[in-house]
């Protein structure tokens, strides 16, 4: 009997063969070997039947062998300066959680939103979100199911299990939505982001968005967000019993961190200076004014956001830590997400080797009926498929397949290119169904206080809401990003 995922692992390299045989594109001799390896990456990613950062090495081994690119030319596709954003942003995320510094953020938080059961919520809803933009979502999620589960479990113990359970649900469900939400307010928030900017460099050069200019949209999109949360799970939450002093062993964990270190310091002012230098670098231009960036007064005009992150980072390895050593060590690189990186660079080598072999414009030229379609309702349809579609699969996964088709289609029709990729990136952030969609979800699911069916009735709505707003969030939004 064979498995499914043995039946995956033969249908892509099977249907890549069938693609070399019966497809014919003349005006483009490359692209059916880059479409036969793009079907066999699609096949793998979706289906996950071998790991994902495998899948993302098949250009490295398959695109010189058939023509598509040289080895070197597609091997700095795989670490390039989006690469060196994600490894810095990780980095400063590790320097948070080594010294402890984003449990001294949340406690702060909580412990001055404790007066009601929605208000604690609220503000497990914003530290999440917050802390979201900065560092993984799956850590952050940990990181704040680690304070709430202790808090849920004395207040069982004080008043009814059965009137308490609920309150556990909701707000399990509102730390998971909320790092989900969090992570499209930077780009560092969330891998999809990254895919974004990498694949507009490719296609569109010039809309590429600036740290900054990608905050006017996605800081506004966390907001409409977390509000729509709260109008679906708020409610329930306003109506359970509650004294304040349920809220005063969030003031306790506080105490117990004692004064704030040295160490914790350091890591405080690198992320803020971080953020301000990525936010500062390109300035912010305008018909009626323009602010230059701190770039622009540099005599060589290499430096990007990749620049920064390492240079912030690499700080950290010189800052002694009051527990042992410094913040950072040796250690911290072999922590960091190397599938991840891997899986990034596949991704970015699938779209080089999409755009140079002329397969993106062949697909665009087959796609030209769309231009016929607005696109407002383009956007729609987008969000709708997205936002499904990583319900089942890895929503980085399923950036890198659809974004090169989405850019040619883009392209091709006419459509704005930005608004459209910008719309898929976002909704691959808005899957709130199923336990194994994200892993946040997955982390409150196996806490045991959320069943299955209150996550699927509360991601259900949610998901649908999400479509509508991310649309309109990014069509109303749409002229504070760079145009041609």
């Amino acid at each position: 009997m064979i498995s499914n995922k043995n039946m995956a692992r033969m249908l892509g390299p099977f249907t890549a063969i069938l693609c070399l045989f019966l497809v014919d594109i003349p005006e483009h001799p490359a692209a059916p070997a880059m479409l036969a390896v793009a079907l066999w990456m699609a096949i793998w990613w979706i289906t996950e039947c071998v790991p994902l950062a495998l899948t993302a090495l098949i250009p490295l081994i398959f695109f010189p062998l058939m023509g598509i690119a040289s080895g070197k030319e597609i091997a700095p596709r795989y670490f390039n300066s989006i690469i060196f954003l994600f490894i810095g942003g990780f980095l400063i995320a590790q320097a948070m959680e080594n010294t402890g510094l984003h449990k001294r953020i949340a406690l702060n938080m909580l412990a001055r939103l404790h007066a009601s059961p929605l208000q604690l919520a609220i503000g497990f809803s914003v530290a999440t979100a917050f802390l979201s933009m900065w560092i993984s979502n799956t850590a952050t999620t940990m990181l704040m199911v680690t304070i709430a589960l202790p808090l849920l479990q004395r207040l069982m113990e004080e008043h009814k299990a059965e009137n308490i359970a609920p309150m556990a649900t909701s707000f399990l469900l509102i730390i998971a939505y909320s790092a989900n939400i969090g992570g499209m307010g930077t780009p560092v928030g969330t891998a999809p982001n990254l895919v974004f900017l990498e694949n507009l460099r490719v296609s569109a050069p010039d809309m590429a968005p600036s740290f900054l200019e990608w905050m006017m949209v996605g800081i506004p999109m966390v907001v409409i967000g977390l509000l729509v949360l709260f109008a679906v799970l708020g409610p329930g939450l306003a109506r359970l019993p509650w004294q304040v002093s349920d809220g005063s062993a969030l003031k306790e964990s506080l105490k117990e961190l004692g004064p704030v270190r040295f160490d914790e310091k350091a890591v405080g002012w690198i992320l803020t200076l971080t953020a301000i230098l990525w936010m500062s670098r390109k300035g912010i231009s305008t018909d009626s004014f323009t602010i230059p960036g701190w770039a622009s007064l540099l005599p060589y005009k290499g430096v990007d956001d990749g620049t920064v992150a390492i240079f912030m980072a690499s700080l950290l390895f010189l800052f002694r830590s009051e527990n042992s050593g410094t913040i950072l060590n040796s250690e911290s690189f072999r922590r960091l997400p190397w599938d991840i990186v891997i899986l990034l660079g596949g991704g970015f080598a699938l779209a080089s080797g999409m755009q140079g072999s002329g397969l993106s414009a062949w697909i665009g030229s087959q796609l030209e009926f769309l231009r016929e379609v607005p696109l407002p309702l383009m956007m729609l349809g987008i969000a709708l498929v997205i936002i499904f579609l990583t319900e089942i699969t890895s929503n980085t996964a399923t950036t890198q397949v659809m974004l090169p088709i989405l850019a040619a289609a883009s392209l091709a029709s006419g459509l704005d290119i930005t608004s459209t990729l910008l719309v898929a990136t976002l909704s691959a952030s808005c899957a709130f169904m199923l336990p194994v969609a994200t892993p946040p979800n997955a982390i409150v699911f196996g806490s045991g206080h959320v069943p299955m069916q209150s996550m699927v009735k509360a991601g259900i709505r949610l998901n649908l809401i999400m479509i509508f707003v991310v649309t309109a969030v990014v069509y109303l939004m749409r002229p504070l990003l760079p145009a041609i």
